[in-house]
């Protein structure tokens, strides 16, 4: 093996590239102190962010808590005084429909004392007739559903005259929007669909000798509008009933005083025109008959269509068919 020999000029160079190494590795561990003193620096920083994070969570956690706790007892006193509230309302509002039916009550009995009804029934009576035995209005004994034939025109037009009375005080009082809309002209009054946007031919509510077919169809549409009117008080007037119409009336009447006005939620109205139509048709037929004149019929068929109360393309109508529809 060859031995170096040691000059001065390469024990210096030797001494240069030792110190040179020395002083880089000084260099580097003066770096690495500087990195060490930094990342103290922020791990001290963290803790003192997190130590004071920590700190506002404990206080948020507090406030909150406390939050909570108002909140609970502020929902529970306005809980209570929504239902002091609320009980107070409704002792209010049961004073207010006591009042109102009250004052119902004696409404109907003014509007009963001045077209005649008795709205007490008599122990020994039925209905609230007087005691022949008739109902009344305005003292005129409404005519039997199987009487009007035998009575005079004049007659008749009268009980239908006070009937309409009394049903447009009620009407006017209920805000109600009839099916059939009663109108005057001259000294006479008609009667005609209300749902229609179209002109229409009227029906007469006056019978004389000429116009028994247009009568039969208005009286028909009238006794329909009483029907409906007690329909949306809450009283069911049955098919057998409708010629009652002094009976339906007064039930309507008494209605004030026991419902509330504001109560309109009714089961849908089913009664059918052309049903009120048959039962007037019956009482104006034969003695024994139990279907209407043939002649009336025809007439009662021509005037159902001209208010374009039934379907008009059907040419042979049979009362009973299903082509007959009430539009």
């Amino acid at each position: 093996m060859r031995q170096v020999e040691w000059t001065p000029v390469r024990v210096q160079q030797l001494y240069e590239y030792q110190s040179k190494r020395l002083q880089a590795r000084r260099q580097r561990v003066a770096a690495l102190r500087d990195r060490i003193r930094v990342r103290e620096q922020q791990i001290m920083a963290a803790k003192q962010l997190h130590s004071e994070m920590l700190e506002q969570n404990t206080k948020r956690r507090a406030q909150i808590r406390q939050n909570e706790q108002n909140t609970v007892q502020r929902l529970e006193q306005s809980t209570q005084e929504a239902t002091e509230a609320s009980h107070k309302s409704t002792g209010q509002c049961q004073r207010v429909h006591a009042m109102l039916r009250q004052d119902r009550g004696i409404l109907a009995e003014a509007l009963c004392s001045v077209v005649g009804l008795q709205l007490r029934l008599p122990a020994n009576d039925d209905v609230f007739s007087s005691m022949d035995g008739q109902a009344r209005l305005f003292g005129l004994p409404w005519p039997g559903s199987e009487d009007w034939a035998k009575y005079p025109n004049e007659y008749i037009n009268a009980c239908v005259n006070h009937c309409i009375h009394v049903f447009s005080v009620l009407t006017h009082y209920f805000h109600l929007k009839l099916p059939f809309h009663i109108l005057k002209r001259g000294s006479s009054l008609f009667i005609r669909p209300n749902w229609r946007l179209v002109d229409v031919d009227e029906a007469a509510l006056s019978i004389d000798d000429s116009n028994r077919a247009s009568f039969v169809v208005g009286l028909s549409m009238l006794l329909y509008d009483v029907a409906f009117m007690c329909h949306r008080q809450g009283v069911r007037v049955p098919i057998e009933q409708i010629t009652d119409v002094v009976e339906n009336l007064r039930q309507a009447v008494l209605s004030l005083s026991h419902r509330e006005n504001e109560a309109r939620m009714r089961l849908p109205f089913t009664l059918d025109v052309y049903s009120v139509v048959q039962e007037i048709m019956k009482m104006y037929s034969a003695p024994g008959d139990t279907e209407p004149d043939a002649t009336l019929r025809d007439q009662v068929h021509k005037v159902l269509r001209q208010l374009h109360l039934c379907d008009d393309t059907v040419d042979i109508v049979d009362y009973d068919d299903e082509n007959w529809a009430i539009i």
